[in-house]
């Protein structure tokens, strides 16, 4: 089953500098852009995506952070809430693993939901 990863990002980022920072895990992967462009995946070749980056939102409100994820530590506000996805098995650990890199490139916190 796939696994939800949410990046609380205490700087402004887009869903390419998110795709860029997960790139940094493996420098083989590519990106391609997914729906014209508004998500982008992160492929170990061309049948295999890692993550999809699915959207970047500007949160100003800790109520909304705390009612949706409650275990996320509070952060200064405003911050950026990036959502992805990795796919089930290994590519998806491979990419459970890019996120908790990307997230220390990125000055942002990583929770991956389903541990």
């Amino acid at each position: 089953m796939p696994r939800e990863v949410t990046l609380l990002c205490r700087r402004p980022v887009e869903v390419r500098d998110v795709a860029e920072a997960l790139l940094v895990h493996d420098e083989t992967w590519g990106v391609r852009a997914l729906d014209d462009g508004p998500v982008m995946q992160v492929c170990r070749d061309a049948e295999h995506p890692v993550v999809t980056v699915l959207g970047v939102k500007r949160v100003d409100s800790s109520d909304e952070v705390e009612r949706i994820l409650p275990d996320a530590p509070t952060l200064e506000l405003p911050l950026w809430w990036v959502d992805a996805v990795t796919p089930a098995g290994p590519d998806g650990e491979s990419g459970i693993s890019a996120a908790l890199e990307a997230a220390i490139e990125l000055d942002a916190v990583c929770l991956v939901h389903g541990d």
